[in-house]
């Protein structure tokens, strides 16, 4: 198979930003796309991107295909797991743009999201968010989302971070169906 030089410089920029790119970035898809989404995201992804098609190239691209197809299939396999994609997405709001062995990876994004304690003042709406936050951990979003609520009123309803936050959770929720 004959390679444009468009290909080949196209996997060498994936290869260098892969690094720093989320699941969703990778795959080309949005936060709330569904499975179908995903699934035909990944098969453009995989067609552009399968080591197989770099067989005749030179060993460095032979390699830098795998490794961006490895991440790609990584990518999938997280996203299209409700309960995988759901870790992940409470992992890369804090920053983490991997999920290994179902554990947010080790790299951190700068600038990355404040804990939920960290977002409120009053003490009282620390301890609501500590729990909280310790109640995304274990999946149980509905409670952590109903002591977030309980949070925001301890910060007289003026905390526009928290707000957000809260946001963020409904969405997540909405997006598992519930």
């Amino acid at each position: 198979m004959t390679f444009r030089s468009e290909d080949l410089e196209r996997l060498r920029e994936w290869a260098e930003l892969i690094e720093d790119s989320s699941y969703y970035e990778l795959l080309g898809v949005l936060d709330l796309a569904d499975a179908d989404a995903i699934k035909a995201a990944f098969h453009e992804f995989a067609l552009a991107f399968h080591p197989d098609l770099y067989v005749e190239c030179s060993e460095q691209e032979r390699s830098a295909a795998s490794y961006v197809f490895r991440r790609g299939a990584e990518a999938y396999r997280v996203l299209s797991d409700p309960d995988l994609r759901s870790k992940y997405d409470l992992a890369l709001a804090r920053g983490h743009l991997r999920l290994v062995g179902g554990q947010p990876g080790e790299r951190v994004v700068e600038g990355a999201l404040k804990s939920l304690e960290d977002v409120c003042n009053s003490p009282a709406a620390k301890l609501s968010a500590r729990r909280a936050d310790e109640l995304i951990g274990k999946g149980q979003l509905e409670e952590a989302r109903r002591l977030l609520k309980e949070a925001l009123a301890h910060e007289g309803y003026d905390n526009p971070e928290l707000d957000e936050r809260i946001e963020a959770l409904d969405t997540a929720l909405f997006a598992m169906g519930g």
